[in-house]
């Protein structure tokens, strides 16, 4: 009987630490999510620890459990923004073994992260761009090594023999200001719905592969 006593409040133990895990991490995710937009609204200089406590009811003592500063919690913004980025692409380079299906997949990834995350791609890549080759202590690439997925795939095409041989990087860089200035003109202009955008993405993909391809 004390053995199943002692087992039961082993279970509620581990249970009642599983929760609390779980609420401390969504209450993280809500500052990540909640400080985004207001980086992205107000500007660094503008933002504080204290208005956001105030936007997510909670007192700024509790951020300061989680974050240092805004300058780490900014960090860790761009950073897990760029992670799940460098996920998706990453995925996307795997769905097919023909190069262009998979370049196609790539520009795709590229652009849909970019419409589904607009205020974190803003953040990334057209708010504070003195983010993308800064490296902090401890880490060995910046952030712009998530977009090395594209130079890999267009190597690959080179090395399949389907594409131009040429600079690696300079193709990657076409293709990445290409799906770029799509998502940027999509978030900065309210015109474009679904329909438009995909006709234009497509468009765009075709025009870029069109110039690279052999022959």
């Amino acid at each position: 009987m004390g053995k199943e006593i002692k087992t039961r409040e082993a279970r509620i133990r581990t249970a009642s630490r599983h929760r609390r895990e779980q609420e401390k991490e969504e209450l993280r995710q809500t500052i990540l999510k909640v400080a985004a937009i207001l980086f992205l609204e107000r500007g660094y200089d503008r933002f504080s620890m204290r208005q956001l406590a105030e936007e997510i009811g909670y007192s700024a003592a509790t951020l300061y459990l989680y974050f240092r500063d805004k300058d780490e919690l900014l960090f860790t913004v761009v950073d897990e923004s760029f992670a799940r980025f460098e996920q998706q692409l990453a995925q996307a380079a795997t769905l097919s073994a023909d190069p262009w299906e998979r370049l196609a997949a790539l520009a795709q990834a590229y652009v849909g992260f970019g419409l589904q995350n607009p205020v974190h791609y803003q953040l990334m890549f057209m708010w504070r761009t003195d983010f993308l080759t800064q490296v902090r202590p401890g880490e060995q690439q910046p952030r712009l090594s998530a977009l090395r997925v594209l130079q890999e795939t267009i190597q690959f095409a080179m090395d399949e023999g389907v594409m131009e041989a040429g600079n690696a990087q300079s193709y990657s860089d076409v293709l990445w200001a290409t799906m770029h200035g799509i998502v940027s003109l999509t978030i900065s202009m309210p015109g474009f719905d679904n329909e438009r955008i995909q006709q234009a993405t497509a468009l765009a993909r075709e025009m870029v592969f069109k110039a690279f391809r052999k022959g």
